[in-house]
């Protein structure tokens, strides 16, 4: 399948997954996860069915931010025109209030699929949480917009209801939560790393500000990608 196309599949069975375990070679495909559950499986099937489903929705996320960066140094090179419209919406969505193209480009560097899988596995416990299942939210991500799709959390905070944002797939999960590291202004330090590696050992302790865990979250950060060898997954590819 072509660069920037991919399958949609609304799962019915977990056999339906095509598994990546063994290949470093991914399909380009998305699943709907509305019929089906992975709270009943075990630890290791459940493992392998999370990264099954989660590294190609990533991947295919990944790519298409890519493709956007690749279009705005096209832009920035001046081998196509800059199209201010889509450049001040751009602006906006990424909080560049400088409104300079280059900020733009960097701010959209993505995320290491590695620093990505390992915050997907503590947010959501391995694809089994109630607002995995309920909202298609693999990170957690809060939600402080009355009129978004949104459901209750848990628990309260400080006689406060926290609600968690609600997707309608887990791919725009993935993307908002690259946007999230992309535009808070909580991650700048974590953004500033990014353009000179990609080195999890480096960025994963500028996340502190993700959790109210500080450092014992980053540091479950850094042990969950090392125990799991996440950092395989950086070389994945599709097939």
């Amino acid at each position: 399948m072509e660069r920037g196309f991919h399958k949609e599949i609304d799962l019915i069975h977990l056999s339906e997954i095509q598994p990546i375990l063994g290949t470093n070679l991914v399909p380009r495909v998305v699943y709907s996860m509305d019929n089906v559950s992975l709270k009943n499986l075990s630890v290791s099937q459940k493992k392998k069915t999370f990264f099954s489903i989660i590294v190609p929705t990533a991947m295919i996320v990944v790519e298409e931010i890519e493709m956007t960066r690749e279009n705005l140094k096209l832009m920035i090179d001046g081998k196509i025109e800059k199209e201010e419209e889509y450049l001040l919406n751009m602006y906006t969505t990424y909080r560049v209030k400088e409104k300079d193209i280059n900020v733009l480009y960097n701010k959209l560097k993505p995320v290491p699929i590695s620093i990505l899988l390992s915050q997907a596995i503590l947010e959501s416990g391995w694809g089994t949480s109630r607002f995995f299942e309920k909202a298609n939210n693999i990170f957690g991500v809060w939600s402080v917009n009355p009129l978004e799709p949104r459901i209750k959390a848990g628990q309260s905070r400080v006689n406060k209801q926290v609600y968690l944002r609600k997707y309608p797939t887990l791919k725009e999960s993935i993307a908002d939560y690259m946007k999230l590291l992309a535009r808070h202004k909580a991650y700048s330090r974590f953004r500033s790393k990014l353009q000179i590696t990609d080195d999890y050992k480096v960025l994963v302790p500028k996340l502190d500000k993700y959790s109210e865990m500080g450092d014992i979250y980053t540091n479950r950060l850094l042990s969950t990608i090392e125990y799991n060898q996440l950092y395989l997954y950086d070389r994945y590819e599709f097939e």
